[in-house]
Formats: structure tokens, C-alpha cells, sequence
């Protein structure tokens, strides 16, 4: 089951460690700290930083987040931009 649990503008620029801490001001806002094991985005290069900075947060709280093995790729967009390469 799916549910968007919040959808806000993004104030500056988009780098990763901006994203980060719009998602984990809204896991902080929700109770959800802690309990996130993977983030699904496109591949764009500032969603890896993003993950990144998010471990880097949650690490400060003794959190655990491993931005490797939570970073999950869409699969249609990744097939899409394979399908444009034949």
C-alpha cells in the first residue's frame, strides 16, 4: 500500500543534503525516524547525495541508514532510459 505522507517545496536548491533534511524533517514530523529502510527515486546523481546526507543525519542521532543499501533505483525510469539507448 502506498500513502504520501507529505509534499512540500523544496526552498534553495536541490542539492542532496537540502533534500535530506526536508525528508528527515518530515520523518521527524511523522515519528518515522528510524523506521525508514529505503528511499526509491530516480538516478539522478543529487538523490545519491541525498541518501548520502540522510545517513549522515541519522547517524548524529545514532540512527542507522546505510545510503548504499537504501538507495533503490526506479525501475521504469532506468528502463526507459535504456529502451532510448536501441
Amino acid at each position: 500500500e502506498e500513502l504520501l505522507i507529505d509534499f512540500r517545496e523544496l526552498i534553495g536548491e536541490h542539492s542532496g543534503e537540502n533534500m535530506a533534511q526536508a525528508v528527515f524533517d518530515t520523518l521527524e514530523l511523522f515519528g518515522l525516524k528510524g523506521r525508514v529502510l529505503a528511499i526509491m527515486a530516480d538516478n539522478a546523481s543529487n538523490n545519491d547525495t541525498m541518501c548520502e546526507a540522510l545517513q549522515a543525519l541519522c547517524a548524529r542521532e545514532g540512527i542507522t541508514f546505510n545510503a548504499q543499501w537504501g538507495r533503490l533505483q526506479y525501475l521504469p525510469h532506468t528502463t526507459h532510459l535504456a529502451a532510448l539507448l536501441v
